[in-house]
């Protein structure tokens, strides 16, 4: 199947999309300071799109009797606190304008890592 949501395609256009909305936002909201809202939106939606992610895995730990490893909440963890940031910004409970900058740029970091890996190697998954 061509899109499948474990083909290469699909993580491609995943992570060209993830690519390009970051590069919007940061070029947006260094250029405009009624955009600024953008950052802490976008790391919230990222976040929870991790977190979506995890939720079939804490599925599969409860329901099927997969093997859970503490470790193996590291990046869960990050993705929680992240949206409390971002979410408490977003609030205005706090302002962490450079915390979110600085979230923002590892996650834009972090999909051009995915967006070369993509591009260049192709995997036969599952």
């Amino acid at each position: 199947m061509l899109c499948s949501p474990r083909s290469n395609f699909a993580l491609a256009i995943v992570a060209w999309t993830g690519l390009g909305l970051h590069l919007l936002v940061g070029i947006l909201a260094l250029r405009s300071a009624g955009s600024r809202q953008l950052v802490p939106a976008l790391n919230l939606i990222t976040a929870a799109c991790v977190v979506a992610y995890w939720v079939q895995r804490w599925f599969g730990y409860v329901f099927r009797g997969i093997t859970w490893n503490a470790s193996d909440q590291a990046i869960p963890l990050y993705a929680i606190c992240v949206s409390v940031l971002a979410g408490g910004t977003l609030a205005g409970r706090y302002s962490a304008v450079t915390l979110n900058w600085l979230v923002f740029t590892l996650h834009t970091v972090v999909f051009v890592g995915a967006v070369l890996f993509v591009t260049f190697f192709r995997m036969k998954l599952f």
